[in-house]
């Protein structure tokens, strides 16, 4: 199965695609989609900050654009909507840090690529205090999940394609591993809560 490497948000839809309909009403999906309503409305800006600095420029020719501008502004416009929100992970009173939700979503993707029969779709990650309670938390149907409960917890939900006949329940514990593993080698925190859906089956 060939797989593209495409700048994509974290629901699925390529940045390309918004882009290239961006004159056009929104679909069914991006009215509903609050990830794709924010990179329209980003691209928008970056479309009407570019017409209008082209109609300029059409009036002063010292500030003819250099050849290849529109893909640097684009290579720019896919980097600014893909990193998203960003995510507080430690506060001190020299600072904070914090890391976007695109960087995550790529270190868990990573990790996802490390187990055999396994293809990432969708990924969405929330935070919570270690102060928060973990009372009636529920995992939605079809998921299991793990907890730790040191630091910030990241509540991390990822949707899967998983190849026809691996063993799901084992194939789905070693990535949950995985990733769990993965978050605190890269970025210092650990993935307290890591939900698992197996949305499709494909051929290998």
């Amino acid at each position: 199965m060939a797989l593209e490497d495409i700048p994509r948000l974290g629901c699925g839809r390529s940045i390309d695609r918004i882009w290239a309909t961006i004159a056009r009403p929104p679909t069914a999906h991006e009215e509903h989609c609050e990830q794709c309503q924010t990179a329209r409305t980003r691209l928008q800006r970056l479309g009407e900050a570019t017409r209008s600095l082209r109609e300029s420029d059409l009036h002063d020719p010292a500030l003819k654009p250099r050849p290849g501008i529109e893909n640097a502004i684009m290579d720019v416009a896919r980097a600014e909507v893909r990193r998203g929100s960003s995510i507080l992970l430690r506060s001190a009173d020299n600072g904070t840090t914090e890391i976007s939700e695109q960087a995550l979503s790529s270190l868990i993707r990573v990790a996802a690529a490390a187990i055999p029969g396994v293809y990432s779709r969708r990924c969405r990650i929330d935070i919570r205090s270690a102060t928060a309670s973990l009372a009636g938390e529920d995992h939605p149907s079809g998921t299991t999940g793990t907890d730790a409960n040191d630091g910030p917890r990241l509540i991390v939900n990822l949707w899967v394609a998983a190849a026809q006949g691996i063993v799901i329940p084992r194939t789905m514990e070693a990535l949950r591993q995985e990733i769990s593993n993965a978050l605190p080698a890269g970025v210092g925190i650990g993935a307290g809560t890591v939900n698992i859906t197996v949305e499709d089956l494909y051929d290998v």
